[in-house]
């Protein structure tokens, strides 16, 4: 191949095949199903793929940081098979994410990415599935008459997989459910692809098994116009992402038909100056007050609702530890730190906590969190649940919570 060669930003697993170690390489906006799976040593090759070499100049680096020479038609087979899969950063790449956009704009609504894999794709086995987290000896119980005297002002519920984090979710459902309804949930997720901007809007409304959730054009268009960048210019970005949509069926399960306003955030905190807070970044600070005021002129009652998971802690992230009973007590600690300043409405400190070192548990929470205290502030809330879901032979571990905010 000729030029400078670049490995996009992909999802990179490890895994066990045949009883030795792999990993697992993907494209994460799903543009295909193939997958490659390669060796640990390998890795060394696809760190040298950043845009920089062409495919002479990584065999040559590659031998003087393994000390072993690899042929170039090795390399070459290679990049075929990434290329293939749509992991290089080339014009392969470029025309299929092209054609994806322009179908996605076309798309009468955004249709479902999960149905069938995470959760089912049938109305009955869905709504049979949901209904069982609340009835579980862990639940919340089955929602029953109000015990609130108006519409929570936000909810901060897990986006992790249903049969893992199921049964948090309903801790914040039940409060939601049980008080009055409002007039739109304005959903923040968390963007799991790197992003143009920190924050992205679609004007799609959200096809699931459960019906089709309507999302509030006027809104979005007014909160874009507040906004010195365009929320929509990532707007495909909302096509795959999980976050949003995970939300939305169980407030067509509880509720029937919903408005909604889809955003998503994107991770800041390698933007911002040890010392220093996300209101220093334009984006954030624009964001935030643009959010504010889109509320107020709204006129109506809002529900927030904060799609969000914590520490992401063990060896699939980085970590060379395992996960022992003492590292389960140690990220519950500092978890627990962490959602105390959130109930309080801390914005700030809640950020500081984890700036100091570096977001070192890898909360993906922080970005939405961030912007919904800043927006509804003052506002305080109260810790519902807490949960933590441990994977494969103690090898690395996801948390998250339920919050509500009355």
């Amino acid at each position: 191949m000729e030029g400078k060669l670049k490995l996009r930003a992909i999802d990179i697993v490890p895994v066990q095949f045949n009883g030795r170690p792999h990993l697992l390489l993907r494209d994460p906006l799903q543009l295909t199903d193939k997958v490659l799976l390669v060796s640990p040593q390998t890795g060394i090759l696809l760190s040298l793929l950043d845009g920089s070499r062409t495919l002479r100049e990584v065999q040559v680096d590659l031998m003087r940081l393994t000390g072993e020479f690899v042929m170039s038609d090795q390399i070459e087979s290679l990049l075929k098979q990434l290329d293939e899969c749509l992991l290089l950063e080339n014009e392969h790449f470029k025309e299929v994410l092209s054609s994806a956009v322009e179908a996605y704009r076309k798309s009468p609504f955004r249709p479902p990415s999960l149905a069938g894999s995470a959760y089912p794709s049938d109305f009955s086995s869905l709504k049979v599935m949901l209904e069982g987290f609340f009835e579980h000896p862990k639940g919340a119980g089955k929602p029953k008459g109000q015990r609130f005297s108006r519409p929570l002002r936000a909810i901060v519920v897990p986006h992790i997989d249903l049969t893992r984090g199921g049964i948090t979710y309903t801790w914040a459902y039940k409060d939601l459910a049980e008080a009055p309804l409002p007039d739109l949930f304005v959903i923040l997720g968390i963007a799991h692809y790197p992003m143009r901007n920190l924050f992205s809007a679609t004007i799609k409304d959200f096809a699931t098994p459960l019906g089709i959730a309507k999302t509030d054009v006027s809104f979005v268009k007014m909160l874009n116009q507040k906004c010195s960048f365009d929320l929509l210019e990532d707007e495909f970005m909302h096509r795959n992402e999980h976050s949003v949509e995970l939300q939305v069926i169980w407030l067509q399960y509880l509720l029937g038909e919903v408005k909604i306003v889809p955003l998503i955030c994107a991770g800041f905190e390698h933007q911002v100056e040890l010392g220093e807070l996300p209101m220093s970044l334009t984006q954030v600070r624009d964001f935030v007050e643009a959010f504010r005021e889109t509320l107020d002129e709204h006129g109506g009652n809002v529900t927030v609702i904060a799609s969000v998971d914590l520490s992401h802690f063990g060896l699939r992230f980085g970590d060379r530890q395992p996960i022992t009973p003492a590292v389960l007590k140690w990220l519950e600690a500092e978890d627990r730190l962490f959602l105390e300043r959130v109930a309080n409405g801390d914005a700030d400190g809640m950020f500081s906590l984890i700036h100091a070192d570096r977001n070192s548990r890898r909360i993906d929470a922080y970005p939405a969190l961030y912007v919904m205290l800043k927006a509804l502030s003052p506002i305080k809330g109260e810790i519902r649940y807490y949960d933590q879901s441990v994977e494969g032979q103690s090898e690395s571990v996801v948390t998250f919570c339920a919050l509500v905010f009355p």
